[in-house]
């Protein structure tokens, strides 16, 4: 059986939010918020996505922030189902990935993005969100590689 690869350099946004939303049951800006964390994950850590690969999120299990974890499991393709995909907070914007070979990134919805959207500034659709460079959107550590993980 072959597995899936997401390419996020290669990604056709508008297709992925589609996806997304026919999983979800809607387009909001939490889903392509969750969508476009998952993609930055895997392009700060150099990483195909799907398998080998796990993420945690502080969102929790109520909308709309909760939202946020099935753009996690579209962007990323981590997912409850697999396992790979765990809720460990409640209702923080912040998820950790970490690769099996232990290379880890925390990336988080910037405080200005959150009240913009919660101050409905961002259409219910996201147009605006799936276009915005990723370091507007976001705050992230610098990414722990494999070895610094190794000796810290």
């Amino acid at each position: 059986m072959k597995c899936l690869t997401i390419n996020p350099e290669a990604i056709d946004i508008d297709a992925l939010v589609e996806r997304g939303t026919l999983l979800h049951g809607h387009c909001g800006p939490f889903l392509v918020l969750g969508i476009r964390m998952g993609l930055q994950a895997l392009t700060l850590l150099h990483h195909p996505g799907y398998f080998d690969l796990r993420a945690e999120s502080e969102a929790g299990s109520t909308p709309p922030l909760s939202c946020l974890n099935d753009g996690i499991q579209v962007g990323s393709g981590c997912t409850v189902g697999k396992g790979n995909l765990s809720i460990v907070g409640d209702s923080r914007l912040r998820v950790r990935f970490v690769a099996d070979d232990g290379a880890s990134i925390s990336i988080e919805v910037r405080a200005d993005v959150l009240r913009a959207v919660q101050r409905g500034e961002i259409d219910e659709f996201g147009t605006l969100l799936r276009r915005r460079p990723a370091d507007e959107l976001f705050a992230w550590t610098s990414p722990t590689s494999p070895s610094t993980a190794l000796s810290s």
